[in-house]
């Protein structure tokens, strides 16, 4: 039989195993270190804030001196902390005020955590209600969505320096794209045009040059964002081809501003193709189109044009006609070293990169100014670049034009 005190600990021991499974729970345990934490901060910063008091009374507690206010006990405050808010005891005194150096700098540190880590998470592509939940959750803010727009305002001196920065001398390729994007002006929603330029250098370094809005796509929107490269740095004469897609303010603006071949994307051809070739016969069509366009010198391209032709003319005499219109706009970048064909054949780098922005811009649906537009560019922008910093379209060592160099992603 077992004694009182065995019977006392294996009570005890069981309550301890009860109360650890419970705080291992799914959402217990953090929730418990969450208390914790505060709890261990909450004391630590507190016993400071007294020893603050005591230095500026000059005096410990319970001594005496003459002329001396004396204190007043506590008032609780509170401010945001790592789980949640914090809730501290700041002395307080009978005559006069205490003003706490460590307070004040507390926070306005937990303000700043605060802010940057709203205007980080908006720049990610979170929309501004759900940042202000998370902050406000995390922190013990009490920040509404509003404020998440305000805070990011002020990014807008880097945003305008950005904007100004000077293109890279060596820019050899210069890609050119649009995209739109919801805008609300004077409480109307319109689309408006996002210009984008993306420039290569000779070691393959993607480079972004610039950004502009627009109302639309048009020819003096074109040589507006172009001239204001040139005047940045651009250097036209460096230039070894433009790419783009099939569009005539785009291909107008090349040809008035910029002594350069100007190379269309054959991407976007082959979307408007397949839309005219039945699926049935698409895979046959697309092989013998590719056998043109992805040859190994101009006269393989030539021969098999002429091939495609013959198969194609007559079953799809509209579609045909559209897969050889402007070869030679098509095949500039045969002009090229070959290791590039594949980088220049197409604007996929550029539109990657819209992509990433429509990625970022759909969570938060209309933007509603200018600025808000151009915060996301440019910070989509600035994660690119730090991406691109150490990696190639092409790799140092094919610089020579290996015909079975192998391209870098």
């Amino acid at each position: 039989m077992k004694s009182l005190s065995q019977k006392l600990e294996i009570y005890a021991n069981d309550q301890v195993r009860t109360r650890v499974r419970q705080l291992i729970q799914p959402g217990t345990l953090k929730e418990v270190l969450g208390q914790e934490v505060n709890a261990i901060l909450a004391e630590a910063i507190n016993v400071q804030l007294e020893a603050e008091r005591n230095e500026v009374l000059g005096r410990l507690p319970y001594q005496r001196q003459e002329g001396s206010p004396k204190r007043n006990g506590f008032k609780p405050v509170s401010m945001p902390g790592f789980f949640g808010r914090l809730t501290l005891r700041k002395p307080v005194l009978r005559q006069g005020s205490f003003s706490s150096t460590l307070l004040t700098a507390l926070k306005t540190a937990g303000n700043s955590l605060a802010a940057f880590l709203a205007a980080k998470f908006w720049l990610k592509g979170t929309a501004t209600r759900a940042v202000a939940r998370e902050v406000n959750s995390a922190l013990g803010t009490r920040i509404s969505r509003s404020t998440v727009s305000t805070l990011t305002n002020a990014l807008e001196p880097m945003v305008r320096e950005w904007e100004q920065r000077p293109v890279p001398e060596n820019i050899r390729y210069l890609f050119l794209d649009a995209t739109y994007l919801p805008l609300k002006r004077l409480g109307f929603t319109e689309k408006a045009a996002l210009f984008v330029a993306l420039g290569l250098d000779q070691d393959g370094k993607r480079h972004l040059l610039g950004f502009m809005l627009g109302e639309k796509e048009n020819l003096d929107a074109w040589q507006a964002f172009l001239k204001d490269l040139i005047r940045r740095g651009l250097n036209p004469k460096a230039l070894k081809l433009v790419l783009s897609d099939e569009h005539g303010a785009i291909e107008e603006t090349v040809k008035n501003l910029l002594p350069t071949p100007h190379q269309l994307c054959l991407v976007h051809k082959i979307r408007n193709l397949k839309i005219r070739v039945h699926k049935a016969h698409w895979l046959a069509f697309y092989a013998d189109f590719h056998a043109i366009y992805w040859a190994d010198s101009r006269e393989e391209a030539l021969k098999a044009l002429g091939r495609f032709q013959e198969r194609w003319q007559k079953p799809y005499p509209a579609a045909s006609r559209i897969a050889l219109d402007r070869f030679d706009d098509l095949t500039r970048f045969m002009a090229e070293p070959k290791h590039l064909w594949r980088t220049l054949r197409s604007t996929n780098p550029i539109e990657r990169f819209i992509r990433e922005i429509k990625r970022r811009t759909r969570p938060a649906g209309t933007m509603h100014s200018e600025l808000e537009v151009m915060k996301i560019a440019w910070s989509v922008s600035t994660d690119q670049e730090q991406r691109w910093e150490s990696r190639r379209l092409w790799r140092k060592s094919n610089l020579q034009g290996g015909e079975n160099s192998r391209m870098a992603a």
